[in-house]
């Protein structure tokens, strides 16, 4: 069994009600959910235009990377999601963090459809804040720092 670390944001309509489908449409087709953070409302970025209601996730699942990246493209769809703009208003965003793989290893993932470390992680504070309340001690592959540290650092550099 592998653990994930999955970002969930919306800012269009029923924020709550879409981060509550997610939720319940990732515990029956990925995986049961282990924590969850508290959701925080953030600014808008990008091209959005509202605010945004963000959390995180840490799940156990026997799905490898892309085949969770699918699943949750999937439910991101049945929610309504369009990808119309990028970092546009959304129903749903449903981001990989982190993995974990079975033997409690941090590894990364290079594909054409999927990065993780997610590339953007360590830059905003509204993916940090929520992963280092639910999985704060997780080491980032690449710059072999943990959340924790890494939201010490944003929140310094602002």
């Amino acid at each position: 069994m592998q653990e994930y670390v999955l970002a969930l944001g919306a800012n269009l309509g029923d924020r709550e009600y879409y981060i509550g489908q997610a939720i319940e449409a990732i515990r029956t087709s990925c995986g049961p959910i282990q924590r969850q953070s508290r959701l925080l409302e953030t600014e808008a970025m990008g091209a959005a235009d509202r605010p945004f209601l963000n959390g995180a996730l840490v799940i156990q699942s026997t799905l490898e990377p892309e085949s969770l990246l699918t699943r949750l493209l999937a439910i991101e769809q049945s929610l309504g999601r369009t990808r119309t703009l990028r970092w546009g208003n959304r129903t749903i965003d449903l981001d990989i963090i982190l993995w974990k793989d079975a033997h409690g290893n941090f590894p990364s993932v290079k594909t054409p459809t999927l990065t993780i470390p997610h590339p953007e992680m360590h830059k905003r504070l509204f993916v940090l804040g929520p992963v280092a309340e639910v999985a704060g001690d997780w080491r980032h592959a690449e710059l072999q720092e943990t959340v924790a540290e890494l939201l010490k650092e944003k929140q310094k550099s602002g």
